[in-house]
């Protein structure tokens, strides 16, 4: 069956503006389909369910990390450990930030999904994915929390700025840190003061883990 790539970006689109004003439990493919001027079975013949819908809609709101991933990763005048900790910081303010949509993506029955929405809706803006180099493509598409933090602190020991014993340590204590905090705001409704001191705080958590593994005198801090 051939389907037109454009009307798919076009429903994908109406779900995340839907997603923006109503939360994902305002998403229905009624809704979508009434939206978009299509009737329900035609959205059935782009997606394989709403929870396929809602999760590639879901993407847009990693794009803010994703850009900053693209951004230090570029970048030659800081360490590999230094790039992490800014990267870090960057997805625990977004996570919080939009967190119903970083607990479908990583915390949720769906979570499995991710990795083949990701490649998907990359798939169809091929502009962006050309500036994917293979370092990026393999955190980006990679549902795992500890397996990308464990790709880029596999980097920062070959250039001898951590032991592999202690990058693997690392990777696990960093991503449960993370989801400790996470999961203890779940439910809670969020003001941006509240954000904020939460997404410090998990920060400040993982940067003294940084501390006590990386080798010494390794320097943390980067603009």
């Amino acid at each position: 069956m051939n389907l037109n790539p454009d009307r798919k970006i076009k429903y994908i689109r109406i779900t995340g503006e839907i997603l923006e004003e109503e939360g994902i439990e305002g998403v229905t493919i009624r809704k979508v389909a009434a939206k978009a001027g299509c009737t329900s079975a035609v959205l059935y013949k782009h997606f394989e369910n709403k929870e396929h819908l809602i999760m590639l809609a879901s993407i847009r709101f990693l794009e803010p990390y994703i850009v900053e991933l693209m951004k230090q990763t570029a970048r030659q005048d800081i360490t590999s450990i230094q790039m992490d900790l800014l990267l870090w910081k960057c997805f625990i303010y977004e996570a919080f930030r939009n967190k119903p949509y970083y607990e479908l993506m990583f915390f949720s029955e769906q979570k499995d999904m991710l990795e083949e929405c990701v490649y998907e809706y990359y798939h169809m803006f091929p502009e962006v994915q050309r500036r994917f180099d293979g370092f990026s493509a393999s955190i980006i598409f990679s549902n795992n929390l500890s397996e990308r933090e464990l790709i880029r602190l596999r980097r920062a020991a070959h250039a001898g700025l951590i032991t592999m014993e202690n990058a693997t340590l690392l990777s696990r204590l960093t991503v449960a840190v993370f989801n400790g905090i996470f999961t203890q705001y779940s439910g809670f409704p969020m003001k941006e003061t509240d954000i904020r001191f939460a997404a410090e705080d998990c920060y400040r958590l993982i940067y003294v883990l940084f501390q006590q593994f990386t080798e010494p005198g390794i320097q943390l801090d980067a603009e």
